[in-house]
């Protein structure tokens, strides 16, 4: 079923759709994103901002190389096709921008500033973190349906699902990172697909990112959501909503 939507750009009341989505699609797997889906946005903008320091240089290279990796991912293949190949990738592409040669000793020295300026500080920022409202009543909902849930992060997973209350409604958690490529690489989805034996037919995705998570959902012929205030229409998502209590009452 396709939940489309309106015109006039509302997204559809309880009403306006045909109850239990989920189970009338026959899906039995919901894969969540984190930053910005499990826990407001906000949160996220405020721990990018963080990043910044204490080289402001480092952090605006490194968003522009991840941008950079996203574009180019699926034209040069990442070797070794795992993490370890993706971080010496990104260290490379950092190097190249502030035209230092691509050396062992400058790759390891130019990862060891990105792991402290990001990575550890990423984990350390997220003990704070709060789920969005209604987070954990969908959750429950969905396992009560006899759902898996899993989780699927452009970053590490860390302890961010203990914080926010809901490592034990999580089958499976998993990061891009692993597999080589970042979001909406086919690579990546497809990495996610081997870890949980479905149909990408049987699967819901849930994310905050109409060009991340929706397309890269539904280049594998997965059903997607898009958690969004936004008003624009987005033609590829299957659902649209604001909120996770709007979640609930829609695929319940």
């Amino acid at each position: 079923m396709n939940v489309p939507q309106k015109k006039s750009e509302t997204i559809p009341k309880r009403s306006e759709v045909e109850m239990g989505f989920l189970q009338d699609q026959g899906i039995k797997a919901i894969w969540l994103d984190i930053d910005g889906t499990l826990y407001p946005k906000r949160m996220l903008n405020w721990r990018m901002i963080k990043t910044a320091f204490p080289s402001l240089r480092l952090g605006l290279l490194f968003n522009s190389v991840r941008q950079e990796y996203r574009a180019s991912q699926d034209l040069v293949a990442t070797d070794p096709p795992d993490r370890e190949g993706l971080l010496a990738r990104q260290a490379s592409l950092i190097l190249e921008k502030i035209g230092n040669p691509v050396t062992p000793d400058n790759l390891q020295r130019i990862r060891r500033k990105v792991d402290r300026q990001f990575y550890a500080q990423w984990e350390k920022s997220f003990l704070s973190i709060k789920p969005c409202p209604g987070l954990q009543g969908a959750l429950e909902k969905a396992k009560a349906q006899g759902m898996a849930i899993g989780v699927f992060s452009d970053f590490p997973v860390a302890r961010k699902l203990k914080t926010l209350g809901i490592e034990t409604f999580v089958d499976i958690a998993i990061s891009s990172e692993d597999s080589g490529y970042l979001k909406p690489s086919k690579k990546a989805f497809d990495f996610l697909l081997e870890h949980m034996a479905l149909k990408p037919q049987e699967i819901l995705y849930v994310g905050d990112s109409y060009e991340k998570d929706v397309l890269g959902a539904k280049q594998e012929g997965m059903y997607a959501c898009l958690l969004t205030r936004s008003r624009r229409i987005f033609p590829k998502a299957d659902l649209v909503v604001r909120s996770w209590e709007e979640f609930s009452s829609l695929v319940f």
